[in-house]
């Protein structure tokens, strides 16, 4: 089982769709491998998160029986002819017709370009960076894989296991303290996770290859209790989470992007 087999059948192994030996395939492949492990957490959340937050509305006790009444009276209406009614298929569209869909086939092609041409959202990809800061924080996982203070430390470590370098800074004067860094995924994204810590609250700073129109400005929402701030530059896109306050963490993302 590699990681690219794995993401193709995650979701029927967490819904318990595969059969055993598959499953134990996977099970094996998850024990060692970090990065898909932690795309299993994001699933979980997720799944958890629909489950208690998404609304739910019951079906009327009367739905029911009033499907069952239109069936039964559409069965018992007698079949319509089989003869479909006959057409002039000489008569072609004339010059009305042909301008008019000139028309709205340009309007379309006009309003299709002009929605295409707009930056995407940032908004859905701050779930997942959410899922991956507590998946992160499990007892169970491994929060950071190279800890140190150093960033001359932590920024080499990341050469040769992502195809880019991740902004490491020292921001121990401004109250962030630089504790490690360890590999990662953000919505199925490679990514590296810069660990900080502020008056004992830890800082996941993911960053990864922006592969879409990203939005630059420096944003910052809450998110199921979380602050999160998102921007992108130089290629990449990234995504500080944390609880602590808001304010700080859009702090924070200033002192990163500054040059």
């Amino acid at each position: 089982m590699n990681c690219a087999r794995l993401q193709q059948v995650l979701d029927a192994h967490i819904d318990g769709e595969l059969d055993r030996a598959t499953a134990s395939e996977i099970t094996a492949h998850l024990a060692e491998c970090a990065a898909c492990a932690t795309l299993r957490d994001q699933r979980l959340a997720l799944r958890q998160a629909l489950r208690t937050e998404a609304p739910y509305f019951k079906a009327p006790a009367t739905l029911a029986p009033a499907i069952r009444r239109s069936l039964e009276h559409a069965s018992a209406r007698p079949a319509a002819s089989v003869n479909p009614p006959e057409i002039n298929w000489r008569a072609g569209p004339t010059w009305f017709h042909a301008a008019v869909f000139a028309t709205v086939a340009a309007l379309v092609g006009l309003i299709s370009g002009h929605w295409l041409a707009q930056p995407l959202p940032d908004y859905p990809l701050r779930d997942p960076a959410v899922a991956s800061h507590v998946a992160a924080l499990a007892p169970t996982r491994q929060l950071i894989q190279v800890a140190s203070s150093d960033r001359h430390t932590v920024k080499p470590w990341f050469q040769g296991k992502i195809d880019f370098a991740p902004p490491v800074k020292d921001l121990g004067h401004e109250g962030f303290v630089l504790m490690g860094g360890r590999l990662d995924q953000v919505a199925d994204k490679p990514a590296a996770a810069v660990v900080y810590q502020v008056r004992k609250h830890v800082i996941n700073l993911f960053v990864w290859r922006a592969t879409d129109r990203a939005p630059d400005a420096i944003a910052t929402s809450s998110m199921r209790g979380f602050s999160v701030t998102t921007w992108a530059a130089d290629g990449m896109r990234f995504a500080a989470v944390s609880d602590v306050d808001a304010r700080d963490l859009s702090r924070f993302a200033q002192l990163v992007s500054a040059p």
